[in-house]
């Protein structure tokens, strides 16, 4: 049915610095009958005339939206269009309290950015980040050697506020218009020399371009006349800034044809390099340590007296906060081993849309409403059903050879490998963003392999035998214990495109028993997920080609009983076009009759029908595919009716 849709190079979000828990300071709101709600105990300090207040108002803010229940409650009120008028704010540290605790907003979800959008918090955004490219010249950060190297508080400001852009663009294309039209490209290319700008800005710009840049044309032009700036950071080594910043680079160069095509080689020796970073060696050092952070890294936070509070300066307050915010040393480590994770993550996704061929764009351009059964199908024919498509490759010669050369599939294949169980019990009971993060990255890498197991040969990815063994090792990892949605499903859709490769093996599969195939049958049953269990049902249709008749009349029957109580039109489409295929070199006319499959597939070919009429919109670039298999449904049962009326039964099968 074609590849899979390449999927845009998303991020990891670090929490910003600079806020603190105010949870307290608002239960003494209400305590004190100030307010009847937590919200509009923030409004009013938001709309307060005192510095002070605001900044509450807005640390507040930053903290409450760690849940649903008060994001809820931020959605049904203005707060958010009454604080965005604070971005521009006369006083620096209300606009520094501004920036953070939309940027903690924005990182929720892409619903919460498209709200903010709605509520005109581009208009301030770009008025404040234009104040920093107006005077480019004379801004430049400092940083405080006796506070771990943190920087002051205007250039902070502009860390969130280019964080919160780039989480708005990632999630809306009016944000991205909206930069186009700012004319803040040109300068925000100067910010990613980090020697001047510090990593954290210049990694905080790269990732903004790297979303700016996707299947953005104006953009490409502006990039284009920064090559030499962009590539000069693809040779960075060290640590683990270093590692984000150079991929970053090297996504945006990916993103940009002209630079590709000018930068291609570089480019993938940086991803190389990348990828062959031991990810196990930091977590096996992070976990070390991380067991006795609630007993030796607790921080304890100052108390200041209120009083002594009003008499300081606003510097003194600022530092007095950037005192409060001051990471631990196990909170550096852990963000240190983010950025790697999150760096080979964006390795893998970058590779993806590399190695993704652009073969189904037929479909998109295909005029739904007019697509009749002689323009989008061939007469069902069983010797012409889906021949192997892996026998040859599909990527141009100087990408194949880089991902030959430099071993991509190998370490594709390490980054996609479980980590330890003890160091994964660990990340659960003490920091689940990490673990997170190895999760993404083990999905990501999956997906590139998925896409690579597309276009290239067998032979390149080792041979029948390899591939076999890879496929293997997925279902063992697959049915060892409970993974999240996200993990199974990029490891079904890679066993399902290993599985393609050995449609011409069928010796591989000479000691597979019903044991086996039953552990393959109740993963469909027991899944709640349409698109696994379209990954499951499609794996089932290829063993269908490739076992012996007796498990063959098995998936034969469990798959028609499935598609006839399925919900999804989708997997019942991928399902069926999968079943069909095992009618390809055989008749199995016994196994029909004994089935009665003829029925069945007739009432599949109606539910098909009445389905795809419901589900039109829904479908989306899909729907033409799922025409196709319900066209060729159709014929296969006209084809079996025809057979059946030939056929005489064995009466002792």
């Amino acid at each position: 049915m074609g590849k899979a849709k390449k999927p845009k190079t998303h991020k990891n979000k670090l929490n910003p610095t600079g806020l603190v828990e105010m949870n307290a300071l608002l239960d003494q709101e209400l305590a004190n009958g100030k307010s009847d709600s937590p919200i509009q105990a923030i409004v009013d300090q938001l709309q307060s005339s005192s510095v002070e207040d605001k900044i509450c108002g807005l640390q507040t803010l930053a903290t409450i939206c760690q849940t649903n229940v008060n994001i809820a409650a931020v959605v049904e009120s203005d707060i958010v269009r009454i604080a965005a008028s604070l971005l521009v704010d006369p006083d620096k540290s209300v606009r520094h309290a501004t920036a953070g605790a939309f940027r903690n907003l924005s990182v929720q979800s892409v619903e919460i950015c498209e709200y903010m959008v709605d509520q005109d918090v581009l208009t301030p955004l770009m008025a404040l980040l234009n104040k920093y490219t107006l005077s480019a010249g004379n801004w430049k950060p400092t940083f405080d050697r006796n506070m771990q190297d943190q920087m002051d508080e205007k250039s902070d400001t502009f860390l969130q506020a280019v964080s919160l852009l780039w989480n708005l663009c990632e999630s809306t294309s009016v944000a991205l218009d909206s930069f186009n039209q700012s004319h803040l490209l040109e300068s925000f290319v100067t910010y990613i020399d980090f020697k001047v700008y510090g990593k954290e800005i210049a990694v905080a710009v790269a990732q903004c371009l790297l979303v700016i840049s996707e299947d953005n044309v104006s953009s490409w032009r502006i990039l284009s006349n920064y090559g030499n700036e962009i590539a000069s950071l693809l040779p960075l080594e060290g640590d683990s800034s270093n590692v984000l910043l150079r991929t970053v680079a090297a996504g945006i160069i990916a993103n940009v044809p002209a630079l590709a095509a000018t930068y291609g080689r570089q480019l993938f020796l940086a991803l190389s390099k990348t990828l062959e970073i031991n990810h196990r060696s930091a977590l096996g050092s992070l976990t070390s340590s991380l067991p006795l952070v609630s007993r030796k890294d607790v921080v304890e936070l100052e108390v200041a007296d209120e009083t002594q509070m009003e008499q300081e300066s606003a510097e003194q307050s600022f530092q007095r906060r950037r005192r409060a915010d001051m990471p631990s040393e196990i909170e550096l480590d852990i963000k240190n081993v983010g950025w790697l994770l999150q760096a080979q993550r964006i390795s893998a996704e970058i590779l993806t849309n590399i190695c993704s061929t652009e073969e189904e764009e037929w479909q998109e351009d295909m005029d739904e409403e007019n697509l009749s059964e002689a323009e989008s199908v061939h007469d069902y024919d069983t010797n012409g059903a889906n021949d192997s498509l892996q026998n040859t490759d599909k990527l141009p010669v100087e990408i194949l050879e880089a991902i030959k050369s430099l071993g991509f599939v190998e370490k594709l294949w390490q980054k996609a490998q479980p980590i330890a169980e003890n160091v994964r019990q660990i990340l659960e009971e003490n920091d689940k963003s990490i673990l997170k993060r190895v999760d993404n990255l083990r999905a990501s890498a999956m997906l590139c392999l998925h896409n690579l197991c597309n276009n290239i040969s067998t032979d390149d990815l080792g041979g029948a035998e390899t591939v076999y063994q890879v496929w293997l090792e997925l279902g063992q990892q697959v049915f060892q214990g409970q993974q999240n949605a996200k993990l199974l499903e990029a490891s079904t859709s890679l066993m399902r495109a290993t599985l393609e490769h050995l449609r011409k093996s069928p010796e591989l599969f000479k000691q597979m028993t019903e044991n086996d195939l039953q552990l393959m049958l109740s993963g469909v049953t027991g899944c709640q997920h349409p698109e696994i269990r379209a990954n499951w049902l499609r794996m089932l249709g290829i063993l269908g080609c490739l076992l012996s008749e007796p498990l063959i009349k098995i998936i034969i029957d469990f798959v028609l009983t499935s598609c006839l109580k399925e919900q999804d039109i989708w997997t019942i489409s991928e399902a069926m076009d999968s079943m069909m295929d095992i009618f390809a070199e055989n008749d199995w006319n016994q196994i029909v009759h004994e089935l009665g499959m003829v029925a069945k597939c007739k009432e599949l070919d109606r539910i098909m029908k009445a389905k795809v009429k419901q589900s039109k919109r829904e479908l989306n670039e899909r729907y033409p595919a799922v025409c196709t298999v319900r066209t060729n449904l159709s014929r296969f049962c006209k084809y079996l009716e025809g057979e059946m009326k030939k056929f005489v039964p064995n009466m002792e099968a």
